[in-house]
């Protein structure tokens, strides 16, 4: 109950300095916050229960970019998320952020994206639903919370990241890497979740350079692993301001092979949940942090691209691109600042229509609104909790954890159409660590 007043506190809040966020002066009413609560809930209901735009029936398409696609993944828009404040515990909370369980996960080396991966819907409650997660113990393991049991899946090494299919699917693929004399020793492992301990790895790579595998997502078909996404991480290097992610590559599992879409020349910015669109720039290795003053979104599909500038103050470029579910938004967060310990962050929001339509170019200084009236000292993660609806992962001064806030940046999709635009409203504390589906 504490817990719930807290964010009753700061929802009313965010909504009595909406209109801080982009500077308006009109005196707002005084909210009834049970009301919006329930109004916000039955809008989030209501977008999460659209499905996504593409789906089998309604387009086939002939891939006119080389080299070929192996096709959109067709996914549910996300019946919740998971967060964790520290790593003793994965929480589960649905779109509107109620608390829907917890997971117990002893020896999580860290709370983060890629350390953590549900392996299941959430159609029949969360107890019997795998939570895989990365494990330091036993130098390296990957293991398993089933139905409140700790099960070691497999020994893994030091788990650079842990990644598999999203939604109902059991697949896995997960990259480890060892230091040797002769450079880094990097595999990546993908199957079903069970049939871990028993499989080869499939891909190894020895280099006397820094790569190492980063698998960013398993392609499913019918239920079928056909491959995994990855890119190159540049392993434990520091000072940067954005992860030095390079390359995108496709490897197919029927036919043993891999395919690079895009070189190591180029840096990733992120992949849409359909894994169809990227975002890229250029990556001079002089400068972990140089960057060309734009970033190039490809639809590898059909070649399509957009072309987004930074920010003139942007010095430090920029990353973290999430695409919505329907590839129809996209956000990202951009830095300037001459090092890293004077960066300041930017949010941006653009459509990706004929004229890449700007929802959000903003500072954190006129935020405000996500916070209650703080300035955000920091946004950590953005993600697309549904078609019209930015999950943001925001640091906040004076408060321990983070907050995961809600932020509807389109006017023509509010969370609560009484008050209109640019409404934000608090889920949950922690970490994101992912997508709950049904």
């Amino acid at each position: 109950m504490k817990k719930r007043n807290i964010f009753l506190i700061i929802a009313a809040l965010l909504i009595s300095s909406m209109a801080c966020l982009f500077g308006s002066s009109e005196p707002q009413p005084t909210p009834d916050i049970d009301a919006m609560t329930t109004s916000v809930a039955a809008t989030l209901r209501a977008q999460n229960d659209q499905a996504p735009t593409r789906t089998p029936e309604q387009v086939v398409e002939t891939p006119a970019c080389l080299p070929l696609h192996p096709g959109r993944q067709i996914l549910d828009l996300p019946s919740g998320f998971t967060a964790g404040v520290d790593v003793s515990a994965i929480s589960f909370y649905d779109t509107e952020g109620n608390l829907l369980g917890e997971k117990q996960t002893p020896g999580l080396t860290r709370v983060r994206l890629n350390q953590v991966h549900i392996a299941g819907g959430i159609s029949n409650g969360i107890s019997g639903v795998p939570l895989l997660y990365a494990s330091s113990e036993y130098q390296g393991i990957i293991k398993a919370n089933i139905g409140s049991n700790i099960f070691q899946m497999d020994s893994s090494g030091e788990v650079v990241a842990l990644s598999g299919a999203e939604g109902v699917f059991t697949i896995i693929s997960y990259s480890a890497a060892e230091y040797t004399d002769e450079g880094y020793l990097t595999t990546i492992k993908t199957g079903e979740m069970g049939e871990l301990a028993a499989i080869t790895p499939q891909l190894t790579r020895l280099e006397d350079d820094v790569f190492v595998y980063n698998p960013l997502t398993v392609h499913v078909i019918e239920g079928q692993n056909q491959g995994t996404w990855f890119t190159l991480l540049k392993y434990k290097m520091s000072d940067f301001a954005y992860m030095p992610y390079n390359g995108l590559f496709y490897y197919d599992i029927s036919q043993n092979q891999v395919t690079e879409y895009l070189s190591t020349d180029y840096r990733i910015k992120g992949i849409s949940p359909d894994q169809s669109l990227v975002a890229f720039g250029n990556a001079l290795d002089s400068d972990p942090d140089a960057d060309l003053p734009h970033f190039i979104v490809r639809d590898l599909v059909s070649c399509q691209e957009w072309i987004f500038p930074w920010n003139e103050s942007s010095i430090r470029g920029g990353g973290g691109v999430a695409f919505s579910p329907d590839n129809q938004y996209i956000a990202w967060i951009e830095a300037g600042g001459l090092t890293i310990d004077d960066a300041t962050q930017r949010l941006r929001i653009s459509k990706l229509d004929q004229n890449q339509t700007t929802l959000v170019d903003s500072e954190l200084e006129n935020l405000t609104g996500l916070t209650g009236g703080e300035i955000p000292s920091y946004i950590a993660q953005v993600s697309w909790l549904s078609n019209h609806v930015l999950l943001l992962q925001i640091g906040v001064p004076g408060v321990e954890n983070y907050l995961l806030v809600a932020y509807a940046p389109d006017p023509a999709f509010p969370l609560d159409p009484a008050l209109g635009a640019n409404q934000a409203v608090p889920l949950a504390e922690g970490k994101f660590t992912g997508f709950l589906y049904p």
